[in-house]
């Protein structure tokens, strides 16, 4: 679960409890036994919640931490009932704000955790308070909160992680080639960023292939689109097959695909790339292509894909099914 997104909300769910107890003392007054303790540890727990909030206490990878701001929660709700009315009055209510913020955070069973732990202060509250939980109205109040935290923890857990599965499923459709499944313009542009960065700090060489397919209008306009389309699955499932675990693949549009090969020079692309054309393509469309790399022919990759997507054209128009360099083409016979 994405936990650094909801930290703002959670902090804003410590600052709702502090501003709630604070009009509770305001409005209530303070109790004549401990009040001054009260305020004391109020103001510690806002204190805590302000410097973590400042200090970016939490890390996306840290639940611990979020788990423990959640248990402190708790201890300050129990301390402040244990100081006020209990658990018969109104601010019972108040551990909602702690079951909310695991929900939001941590997931199910952590919730389910704490909401055993609440009842367990719930249980304490009672006994401090000299009275009996198996009494008929605090066995009804006490089932009552007990599975409204339950309900509440639990559709918490649950939105939320409806949102993360949107979120996926949107990020697939932002990323993904719809008919092909490989990355489209977008992500692939995104993904080389940090690779190109990488190769300029190490000056390592790294080489940019565009790919396309000959004659897709002939097969469009004579077979028609569906036919169009499997020619692009085609060569989809083909550059799949022969691409290593480290290189990027993209359909950049239409029947144009993308290759980004690290540590991989001019020579390396070349090489990887004429077996493509140099196999027997039986009902696979026949292709060409164009190969630029860095930093042999530029320095930046945008430089470069205008280059290889030169060279590409340099081998359409020399016949096809044939792979270019920039600067020099190389045929399979």
């Amino acid at each position: 679960m994405q936990i650094q997104g909801f930290t703002t909300g959670l902090h804003q769910v410590e600052w709702l409890l502090v501003s709630l107890v604070a009009l509770y003392l305001v409005i209530i007054g303070t109790p004549d036994e401990g009040g001054w303790g009260l305020v004391v540890a109020t103001s510690a727990y806002f204190g805590f919640s302000l410097v973590a909030s400042r200090l970016s206490f939490f890390g996306e990878r840290q639940r611990w931490l979020l788990a423990m701001h959640t248990w402190v929660m708790i201890g300050f709700i129990t301390w402040f009932l244990y100081r006020t009315e209990g658990v018969t009055g109104p601010m019972m209510s108040l551990y909602l704000l702690a079951v909310v913020t695991s929900a939001l955070t941590l997931g199910v069973l952590a919730t389910l955790l704490e909401v055993v732990a609440i009842a367990a202060c719930t249980l304490l509250l009672f006994h401090l308070a000299g009275g009996s939980v198996m009494t008929p109205a605090n066995l009804t109040l006490f089932g009552t909160n007990i599975i409204a935290f339950l309900i509440v923890g639990y559709l918490t857990s649950a939105l939320v992680n409806a949102i993360h599965v949107s979120n996926r499923m949107l990020l697939d459709m932002a990323s993904l080639d719809s008919l092909t499944g490989l990355f489209n313009r977008r992500a692939f542009d995104d993904l080389v960023k940090p690779i190109h960065a990488l190769a300029q700090r190490s000056r390592r060489p790294y080489s940019v292939v565009v790919i396309d397919i000959d004659e897709l209008k002939v097969i469009n306009d004579s077979l028609g689109h569906g036919a169009g389309d499997q020619a692009i699955l085609a060569l989809a499932r083909q550059l799949q097959d022969c691409k290593r675990s480290s290189d990027l693949l993209a359909r950049y549009g239409g029947d144009e695909f993308v290759m980004l090969l690290p540590d991989t020079d001019a020579d390396g692309a070349r090489i990887m790339m004429q077996r493509l054309v140099a196999t027997d393509k039986g009902d696979e469309p026949r292709i060409s292509i164009g190969v630029a790399s860095y930093p042999e022919h530029g320095d930046r990759f945008e430089r470069l894909l205008e280059y290889a997507d030169s060279a590409m054209y340099h081998s359409k128009s020399s016949g096809g099914n044939r792979v270019s360099v920039r600067g020099h083409a190389k045929a399979d016979g």
